[in-house]
């Protein structure tokens, strides 16, 4: 698939799909978001608001809620997600207050809820899948008190104007296959950096990681002498930092590459959820076509049993 027929598909399907509609009562307060995989990057949404984000696992593998939270936020598409669902069987054995964040109204994880934020699905066939994270990213956003209204068109136009970047940083990309990939970030753009993170490793195979900004200098400046490719997601915040560091790792042999994506006019908590939802697109299109310059097939091509067995709960297909 082309660049632009990809953006063209996420684009149309965010422009036909129905609205988020907030559906609790309260924003919570001092609220721990957890999930697994995609939805622990919607999870990571939530920080900007105040909250806490975790790993459903960290939860249901050592049976301790957090000190201090109020509030367990559990999402997953599917509702399926089983360290997701035992995570607020938990919070709710400890009295806390449950919310579920997903796209089945019948499923375990919404049974398991005091509270269920639906969100539609988008319906998107695809081979590296962006389109669950979007809509929960919407609902997650709805959780925190976030306006939702209109908010699928405006993500779409969004989306659209992630072109030229992802085809600029495409362009500018090495031939040869690099023997990891640091994708760097500041917060405003820290919850795509975790999706490129997951989308680069799902397409590509390779071993890829999240960095905040500051720590690349302090990190990835010793990586080699492996060819290691340095992907700075640059937004509003920090792009003369962003540049010296970049100088200071072309020093080391390690290849940076600017990705300049387009950020909204206003920047207000709705702007920013939608900002890193964009992003998160864009570093799917990217992770998809890298791949395919790379001969990677997505998924190892069919070498990684896909039947996800080692998360389903009580039988059922799993999705996160």
């Amino acid at each position: 698939m082309t660049l632009t027929a990809h953006f063209d598909r996420v684009a149309d399907a965010l422009r036909a799909v129905e609205a988020v509609r907030p559906a609790i009562g309260a924003a919570p307060e001092a609220a721990l978001f957890v999930g697994s995989g995609d939805s622990l990057s919607s999870a990571l949404l939530a920080t900007a608001f105040g909250h806490q984000s975790a790993s459903s696992g960290d939860l249901t593998w050592t049976g301790r809620v957090p000190a201090g939270v109020r509030t367990v936020v559990g999402i997953s598409h599917s509702g399926t997600s089983g360290a997701t669902v035992r995570a607020l069987r938990l919070a709710t054995e400890a009295g806390l207050r449950t919310i579920a964040v997903t796209s089945n109204p019948d499923s375990p994880l919404a049974e398991a809820a005091d509270e269920v934020q639906l969100v539609p699905s988008l319906g998107l066939e695809e081979t590296v899948p962006c389109a669950g994270h979007l809509m929960l990213g919407l609902g997650v956003a709805a959780v925190c008190g976030v306006d939702t209204a209109g908010a699928t068109a405006e993500l779409a136009a969004l989306v659209d104007a992630q072109r030229a970047a992802v085809a600029e940083a495409l362009d500018a990309a090495p031939a040869a296959v690099p023997s990891g990939i640091s994708v760097l970030s500041l917060p405003e753009l820290r919850g795509a950096a975790d999706f490129w993170v997951l989308k680069l490793i799902e397409a590509t195979g390779l071993v890829a990681r999240t960095v905040p900004l500051e720590e690349s200098g302090h990190v990835d400046y010793f990586i080699g002498p492996q060819a290691n490719l340095s992907l700075q997601l640059v937004g509003a915040d920090g792009a003369e930092r962003f540049a010296r560091l970049a100088t200071a790792l072309e020093s080391t042999g390690q290849t940076p590459l600017a990705v300049r994506l387009a950020g909204p006019d206003a920047r207000d908590d709705r702007a920013g959820v939608l900002f890193e939802l964009a992003g998160a697109v864009a570093g799917t299109v990217f992770a998809e076509a890298a791949a395919a310059r790379w001969g990677r097939p997505p998924f190892r091509g069919g070498a990684v049993n896909m039947d996800a067995s080692h998360i389903k709960l009580d039988g059922h297909p799993v999705t996160a």
